[in-house]
């Protein structure tokens, strides 16, 4: 296994209590919901994995959804026309099984649409960190999650037997003050380490200080007006499609 799963839980709990929403998940939950408008299809039966209600308020009052935590899957009782798995795969110890267990859900030609966190996701972060214990401590451990190539994705949808597997993703670019407040907006979402070999102390002082500089110098995000830079950081947003 590679995540914590009742860290990840933790984690998601966490942000459920804060209550904030960033630009990120917006933006997941905008997409995805429109690609389900443009299907045009008669759509009965939705079961939605990893969202709540509040999330998706153009699908129509007349479609019976169904609300699902990723981590509890036992309400559903009965088959659906479609699922929408939102920014959850990327946790999974077991993506193939995980993944044929929810196309079960699916009746025959039901559609499975989601989105997850690919590679380039928290590059900078990733590049920061790295140099910096290095050059400190002259090992590195696990700083953010190893995320799928989108290659991998399609491979996966295919090998669980999905058709008409479509996988596509687009790269969005966050600027941020500090590397601080990229961690805050990270916590906020739920999506801080939980790999089982992470450091599970806080981070030395002089190794973050060292990788705060190294971001700053090579990752700035050049503000208009200002004379000070703020950081950039990426997230790279996998979409699949694919049908029973």
């Amino acid at each position: 296994m590679l995540f914590d799963i009742d860290q990840v839980k933790k984690n998601r709990r966490r942000a459920s209590k804060i209550g904030k929403k960033n630009f990120i998940q917006l933006a997941a939950f905008k997409t995805l919901e429109e690609r389900v408008i443009e299907l045009g299809l008669s759509l009965q039966n939705i079961l939605v994995i990893g969202a709540k209600k509040m999330d998706f308020t153009e699908l129509g009052p007349d479609l019976a959804i169904e609300y699902s935590d990723h981590f509890n899957q036992e309400p559903v009782k009965k088959t659906v026309d479609l699922i929408l798995n939102v920014l959850n795969l990327h946790w999974s110890n077991y993506p193939k099984k995980d993944l044929s267990n929810q196309i079960n859900f699916l009746k025959p030609g039901g559609i499975f649409m989601g989105c997850l966190f690919g590679a380039d996701t928290l590059k900078e972060l990733r590049d920061s960190f790295f140099k910096a214990e290095v050059q400190i401590t002259g090992k590195t451990r696990p700083r953010i999650s190893p995320l799928p190539e989108i290659r991998d994705i399609g491979n996966l949808a295919q090998n669980v037997g999905m058709k008409r597997v479509v996988a596509d993703k687009e790269s969005l670019t966050l600027e941020y003050e500090t590397v601080v407040d990229l961690l805050k907006n990270l916590r906020e979402m739920g999506e801080t380490n939980s790999v089982l070999d992470r450091n599970k102390a806080f981070s030395r002082r002089d190794v973050f200080d060292l990788m705060e500089k190294y971001y700053k110098k090579n990752h700035p995000y050049k503000k208009t007006g200002k004379k000070n830079n703020g950081i950039r950081a990426t997230f790279e947003i996998i979409y699949l499609y694919g049908e029973k």
